[in-house]
């Protein structure tokens, strides 16, 4: 089968490249970035890694008339920058969507596309169920941009399903992580606190760290998401991708705080010091999975402790990506 995944080069899109090549299928990473995450794959006979942008639909087309089925997975997903640069995050979020769809749509292409545990907002009634209600803050808050641009898209995929005849799976992930994530520093929560950690800081923990998340290990995630992007019980459906297990941000730091053996001690700031006024966080985040069990079988089975462990040798070995 020939595979186009946008967003390839990502730490998600690394790891699908990986697993789909070696299923034997042909596959074609495109990615703004360059291909540092794949560089392993380079040169192997089933590769190709396109280094260009999702918005150039010249491109796309090319590139989407030669595939068999196409993982939507390139997107900002990072909170500084979407509070920063809402305007570049709906255009790579939603507009670049929009246009995979339509082509895809043209040729009946199957769409796995990339959603957000964020499309839910702060609805307090967790776990969420995928056909629960989003409950979002003010369009003035930057935060919200890309919960929006993301429910807009599967809003698209269900409209181009309905008078299109588009197949899609929608898949929305929980606070994925692992090995190749982020640069330490950089982007979500477990590749600031690793810089912190490594480089002897102290742990930003912000507000009073009793906001809790569900963190899955991107081994899992990557199963989950081939088990319902190749089978057809699950088209035409969402997916919650997550662990159910409800950890607290404190707790985070204090698990990889004794996983690690670091010394860091934990420190409290508010948000408002890290991103502006523009941002709200949302109090608790948890996947109800049921639906993936039921249709696929698939269920996490890392253990948080296990992840963090092999996540923490893996950058501890690798002292050039540490920015201090």
């Amino acid at each position: 089968m020939r595979i186009l995944i946008t967003g390839g080069a990502g730490f998600l899109g690394s790891y699908l490249c990986e697993s789909l090549i070696r299923d034997g299928n042909e596959v074609t990473a495109l990615d703004l970035a360059g291909p540092e995450r794949v560089k392993d794959l380079l040169g192997h006979k089933k590769f190709t890694f396109i280094q260009g942008s999702v918005l150039d639909k010249k491109l796309l087309k090319e590139e989407v008339g030669k595939s068999d089925l196409i993982f939507h997975f390139a997107a900002i997903a990072n909170p500084q920058t979407y509070v920063l640069k809402p305007l570049t995050t709906l255009e790579i979020d939603l507009r670049a969507t929009l246009d995979i769809l339509e082509l895809a749509a043209a040729k009946s292409i199957k769409v796995v596309f990339a959603s957000t545990s964020e499309i839910y907002g702060r609805n307090p009634n967790v776990p969420w169920k995928e056909d629960d209600e989003r409950v979002l803050g003010s369009t003035k808050i930057n935060r919200w941009c890309y919960a929006t641009a993301k429910a807009a898209g599967e809003h698209y995929c269900y409209a181009y399903r309905q008078q299109k005849g588009l197949p899609f799976v929608i898949v929305r992930f929980f606070n994925v992580y692992g090995p190749r994530e982020d640069d330490p520093g950089t982007g979500r929560v477990i590749p600031i606190f690793l810089k912190q950690f490594l480089t002897k800081e102290k742990i930003s923990v912000h507000g009073d760290g009793k906001q809790t998340r569900s963190f899955a290990y991107i081994d899992d995630v990557t199963k989950g998401i081939l088990a319902v992007s190749l089978s057809k019980k699950a088209e035409y459906m969402s997916f919650n991708i997550g662990s159910k297990r409800e950890t607290t941000i404190l707790e985070l730091a204090q698990i990889m705080k004794k996983m690690g053996r670091f010394e860091s001690e934990i420190a409290f700031i508010p948000h408002v010091e890290v991103f502006g006024e523009s941002y709200e966080d949302i109090p608790r985040r948890v996947p109800n999975v049921d639906r993936i069990k039921e249709i696929t079988g698939w269920k996490a089975t890392t253990s948080l402790e296990e992840g963090l462990k092999i996540t923490i040798d893996y950058y501890r070995k690798r002292p050039e990506t540490i920015k201090v």
